[in-house]
Order: C-alpha cells, then sequence, then structure tokens
C-alpha cells in the first residue's frame, strides 16, 4: 500500500480503535455499577418499610441536583482536552483544567448553599411525607448532597481522563465507588440504622472515591499541572463559551428527567416507591446508551479538529442505526414481560402497581434516546449553541405536561408527560436543529432510512404477536413462554439480515477483533 494511502488509513484505524476500546470502558463502567443499580433495590424493597423506601428514592433524586451546577464544564474540559491533546498544547490543556477546577470549587459553595435551602424546605416540598421519616431525611440529605458538592471540582479528573480518550480510568473508579456505597448502605440497613446513617454511608463511599481519582492523576498523568496560577481569563471565555448552552441543556435535562420523581414526591407520595422502581429500570437503558455513547464525544472532537464533516455524518447515521437496536433489543423484552421481570425483582406489588409505568417510561426513552448520537456529535463539534430550542422545547413540555399529569392521574401521568416531551423533542431535532448543524453532514433521508426505521422493522416480530399476550404477561406459562421467544428468535433473524447492513457486519467482527 503506498504511503500517502497509509497516512489516510491508519488515523481512522486509530480513532476507531480508540471509540471502541472507550465504548468497552464505558460499558465495563455501566456493567460494574448496572449490578449494584438493579441488586441493590429488590433488597432495599423487602427490608424497608415502603414509605422509607420512598424517601431514598427521593432523597437519591434531589441530592442529584448538586451535580446540575457542574454547567456542563465537565463535558467542555473533555472535548477541549481532547481538542487540545489533538494539537499537542499542553499549555492550553493545564490552563483549561485549572480554570475548570477553579470553577467547580466556585460551584461546590454554590451546592452548599442548595442543600441548605433544601434542607429547610424539605417538609414543605413533601407534605405527604410520614412526618417520623422528615428528621432523618434531613440529616442524611447534608450527608449525601455536601458530599455531592465536594465532587464538582474532582470532577475534573475524571474529564481529563476521558478527554484523553482513557475511560478505562473513570470506569474503575465508578465501579469502586459503587461497590463501596452499596457494602456500606446494605450494612447499615442490616443493623437498622435508618436513613441519616444511610446517608451518611454514601457521603464516606463518595469522600474514598474522591481521594482515589486523586492518587489515579498523581500515578498515571503526573505531567497534567493543576494551579491556581494557571487559571486565565481565556479559558474561563472559553469554558463559558462551550457551557454557556450547554447549562441550557442540562436544564432542559433536569426538567426533562431530573424532576420526575420529585413531582410524583409531591403530588403522589404513596407511588413515590413504585415509581421509583420503573424509573431504576428505565434509568439503566439510558445509562448503557449513555455510556457506550459517550466515546463518540472525544473522538467527533478530533474529526471536527480535522474538518471532517463527511465522516461526522457518517459517523452520525451508523451510530443511530447501533443506538436504536441496542435500545429495542433492551427495551422490547420489558414492555412485553415487564410485569414478570418486576414481580421476580422487587415483589408482586411493586409488580401490580409499577409495570404501567414501566412500560410508559420504556417507549418514551425508546423515542427521546434514539436522537441521543446526534447531541453528543453537536458537543464534540461545538454546535450546541445553535441547537438550543429543541432541549428547552422538551423540557418545558415534559415538566408541564407531568404536573398535569401527575395533578389528573397521579404517577403514571408523569411518565406519560415524559412520553409526550420525547415527541416533541425528537421532531424539533431532526426538522429543525438538523438544517442548522453545518460541521455535520447530515443526509436526512439516509438518517431515517437506514438509522431509525431499519432498526424498527426488527420489532415486527414483537408487535404482530403482541395481540396474543395475555394482559398481565407471565413467561412461567408455556404458551407465552413460546410466543416470546419466537419474538425473539425472528427481532434477532429481522437483526442479523436487515437491520445491520453488509458493511455493519463487517464492522462489527473488525470491533469485536479489537476487543
Amino acid at each position: 500500500m503506498p504511503s500517502s494511502t497509509m497516512e489516510m488509513v491508519q488515523p481512522s484505524d486509530d480513532l476507531e480503535r480508540k471509540v471502541v476500546r472507550n465504548a468497552s470502558a464505558n460499558l465495563l463502567r455501566l456493567a460494574g455499577s448496572g449490578v449494584i443499580a438493579l441488586a441493590l433495590p429488590p433488597f432495599l424493597v423487602r427490608m424497608l418499610p415502603k414509605d422509607t423506601y420512598g424517601a431514598w428514592a427521593l432523597l437519591l433524586q434531589v441530592t442529584l441536583y448538586v451535580g446540575y451546577l457542574d454547567f456542563g464544564v465537565q463535558t467542555a474540559v473533555a472535548r477541549f482536552v481532547a481538542h487540545s491533546e489533538e494539537l499537542g498544547d499542553t499549555d492550553q490543556r493545564d490552563g483549561i483544567l485549572s480554570t475548570a477546577f477553579a470553577i467547580l470549587t466556585s460551584a461546590a459553595v454554590l451546592g452548599y448553599a442548595l442543600i441548605a435551602v433544601l434542607i429547610w424546605q424539605f417538609p414543605k416540598m413533601f407534605p405527604q411525607m410520614p412526618g417520623s421519616l422528615r428528621g432523618p431525611a434531613q440529616i442524611a440529605l447534608l450527608f449525601m448532597g455536601g458530599s455531592f458538592a465536594i465532587g464538582l471540582p474532582v470532577s475534573v479528573i475524571y474529564a481529563y481522563f476521558t478527554g484523553v480518550q482513557r475511560n478505562e480510568v473513570p470506569a474503575v473508579m465508578a465501579i469502586v465507588n459503587k461497590v463501596a456505597m452499596a457494602v456500606c448502605v446494605v450494612g447499615v440497613v442490616l443493623h437498622h440504622k435508618g436513613l441519616a446513617a444511610m446517608g451518611a454511608a454514601v457521603a464516606a463511599a463518595n469522600l474514598l472515591s474522591y481521594l482515589g481519582a486523586y492518587v489515579a492523576l498523581r500515578t498515571l498523568a503526573d505531567r497534567v499541572r493543576i494551579r491556581l496560577l494557571l487559571v486565565s481569563k481565556t479559558c474561563v471565555r472559553q469554558i463559558a463559551g462551550y457551557s454557556g448552552t450547554l447549562t441550557i441543556w442540562m436544564v432542559s435535562m433536569l426538567m426533562i428527567s431530573g424532576l420526575d420523581l420529585t413531582v410524583v414526591g409531591i403530588f403522589d407520595y404513596k407511588s413515590t416507591a413504585y415509581y421509583a422502581v420503573a424509573a431504576t429500570l428505565t434509568n439503566f437503558l439510558a445509562q448503557a446508551l449513555g455510556a457506550i455513547f459517550a466515546a463518540l464525544l472525544p473522538a467527533s472532537a478530533v474529526l471536527a479538529a480535522r474538518g471532517d464533516s463527511r465522516r461526522l455524518g457518517t459517523m452520525l447515521v451508523s451510530s443511530t442505526r447501533y443506538g436504536m437496536l441496542i435500545l429495542l433489543g433492551m427495551a422490547l423484552p420489558l414492555i412485553v414481560a415487564g410485569h414478570f421481570v418486576i414481580r421476580k425483582w422487587a415483589g408482586a406489588d411493586y409488580a401490580q402497581h409499577s409495570t404501567l409505568i414501566l412500560q410508559v417510561l420504556l417507549i418514551a426513552n425508546v423515542i427521546r434516546l434514539c436522537a441521543l448520537p446526534y447531541s453528543t456529535l453537536l458537543l464534540g463539534t461545538g454546535q450546541q449553541q445553535k441547537v438550543i430550542v429543541s432541549p428547552l422545547a422538551e423540557g418545558v413540555t415534559n415538566l408541564a405536561a407531568s404536573i398535569a399529569g401527575a395533578y389528573l392521574i397521579g404517577a403514571v401521568g408523569v411518565a406519560i408527560g415524559t412520553l409526550i416531551g420525547a415527541f416533541v423533542g425528537v421532531g424539533l431535532h431532526f426538522f429543525y436543529n438538523m438544517p442548522r448543524t453545518a460541521l455535520i453532514s447530515i443526509d436526512r433521508r439516509r438518517l431515517l432510512k437506514d438509522g431509525l426505521l431499519r432498526p424498527l422493522v426488527c420489532a415486527v416480530p414483537f408487535c404482530l404477536l403482541l395481540p396474543f399476550y395475555s394482559s398481565v404477561v407471565e413467561l412461567s406459562r408455556p404458551g407465552e413462554f413460546l410466543l416470546f421467544a419466537a419474538s425473539s428468535v425472528g427481532g434477532a433473524s429481522l437483526l442479523w439480515n436487515y437491520g445491520l447492513l453488509r458493511s455493519d457486519r463487517h464492522r462489527l467482527a473488525h470491533a469485536l477483533h479489537l476487543l
């Protein structure tokens, strides 16, 4: 092969290898933390009264509000580090890291103020919560929220390793953190210490993980400098220019998925635990796809630095197709057999009340997450400021519909609000945003045909056989098990013969070889 050809092919192969490796690392992270996320709730729902588990689920969501004070800085750091590394500019890299650390230290102070307000207003926010739980919940909120605030500047370290495409480092740190957190919480529950002690256990695990992040930085990236003297106005402007619009995205995400359980807790507290169980399964689906496609962000930043809009467009189509196939492969079995899964996982009472919520949330997430590859490429190419209308519209629609739904019909109404918002968000992406993002060469007809419709054909066997299932699917019944098996075999056959292109099959074989 001529040397000029080698020069063109090698960067492509190297970039693909890094994407595969980092996606694999993210999946390893998901597998480790996912095992904990899926194994801990069945233990807690059996060991804790329903109201106590509902309070615990609310605490987990409320304390995550502190994470939104990141203002998109972590994503900005990953993007700028990837860009700086591609250009070999270490001064720019260290300036961005130092400035981001200073910004997020200030955000941590703001986080403590937010936690103080939430503790003060907690009884008013959740008037239906039993009085005996409010005091311990407020103490737990102090421990958990404070530890998450401390983690804001530490997140710069995770962003650095993501930017240099070493996702295996934050993956290992995340797994260790989740395991430590689960062990501590289980120990507290077994000793019947209550919500306050559970909150302290989460805080202890978080602080240990932050210490591990510092050790990893000093050990694996000892040439990286994070110094107060390196903070600059230029880097502040760069980070603010990138993350300013991203903050709007994050506020929109807060309205889409960060307030749902809180809305349930305000309007229908008795259903909080049921909604939390359903949301745990759907959140795992969203986290799985997010873990896979997070690897696209630094890769797309590299392609943007090279000005390769055509390859970015090709990456969008293929990643959207893969994303839809993964979504359908995970969601369809749960939509059909959700009652059976929840009954085995959390018990008959939760299966009775959580199944419909789960099914609506799954459909909503399949719709909204089909645009995740596009959103990730926007972040990687720095074009997120051009598409602030759609996330805001989806967020406002979602929140308004969820509040109305919760008021009228309870927890299921919140899930329906998510479904309505998903249609709005994806529609605006396709018809309004894509013509405005010129750095990505987008063929919308090809994206619709090969990225979305081709994978949806693989769901036909499930749709055709759906009328033959009973209203409550129990796979322990021989007839329904055979129907489910037939649907799965038919879907897998369509996946291989139609859902995947010939080039996809070759690429899949190559990716497995790289692993």
